[in-house]
Order: C-alpha cells, then structure tokens, then sequence
C-alpha cells in the first residue's frame, strides 16, 4: 500500500509518496495551501490508490501543541479526514532543519517542503517497521 507524507504549511504543503512495500519513501512535490489543495490531495489520493495519509505535527520544543499544530490538524479534520483515508501523525519537529543542512545549495523553500515531507514519511516508515524504539506515536 502506498502511503501518502504531508509537511502541512502556511503557504505550501510538501508531498512525498511511499512504495507499495512502505520501504522508500520519495519527495512527490509541492502544491500551494490555497482553497484548492484539498481538491489536488484528493487528485494524487485517487491517482496513486493512497490508503493511508501520514501528517507531520510541528510540535513546540517541548513537545506541545501549539498554534502551528492546530492548524495543522485544523487543517487535516476539515478537509483530509473526509477523504477515506486512514491518517496518522507523526512528530515533524527539526524536519525542516534536515534538508535545509543537506540540500543548502538550493535556495528555493519549495525544494526544501517536498524534501521535508519526504523525512517525515521516512521517519513514520521506519518507526512503523520497528528500527526505531521508543518512538513517539
């Protein structure tokens, strides 16, 4: 089953898709969070048969829900969740950080979002086949 990263912002969202065995996890693309990125989710959901939505939660440092979690999962309860899908979350703290060290050369926050998303699918699929320990679901 193919799964589905979301790296939720203001402006964009960072799409990344799994393999059908969840081993890889691969930078999708960008979309723009306007009235129609639920319309364009649903588009890649349908397309590439995605079962299960995997959202990244900016917690706070220390680990609370803040104003950009709950508008991520605002965002999440108003327009994924009615799209018949399973959806977890999963803690995207320092997510950005990550392809922001790796790919410095490119300057363009569109590159980084789907990158983000990317290592937040990745971080879920490892966690979910057990290389992780201690992980916080």
């Amino acid at each position: 089953m193919k799964i589905l990263g979301l790296d939720i912002g203001d402006k964009r969202i960072g799409i990344a898709v799994s393999d059908e065995l969840e081993i890889i996890s691969a930078p999708f693309g960008v979309i723009e969070n306007d009235e129609k990125a639920d319309e364009k989710i649903r588009e890649i959901i349908n397309k590439h048969s995605i079962k299960k939505v995997v959202v990244g939660i900016p917690y706070t440092l220390k680990g609370t829900v803040g104003d950009q979690a709950r508008k991520t999962i605002g965002f999440v309860e108003s327009t994924i969740k009615n799209m018949n899908v399973e959806v977890d979350y999963i803690d995207e703290r320092y997510t950005t950080k990550i392809p922001l060290k790796l790919f410095a050369k490119y300057s363009k926050k569109r590159v980084l979002d789907k990158f983000s998303a990317s290592i937040i699918l990745e971080d879920y699929l490892r966690r979910k086949k057990g290389k992780i320990k201690n992980a916080k679901k």
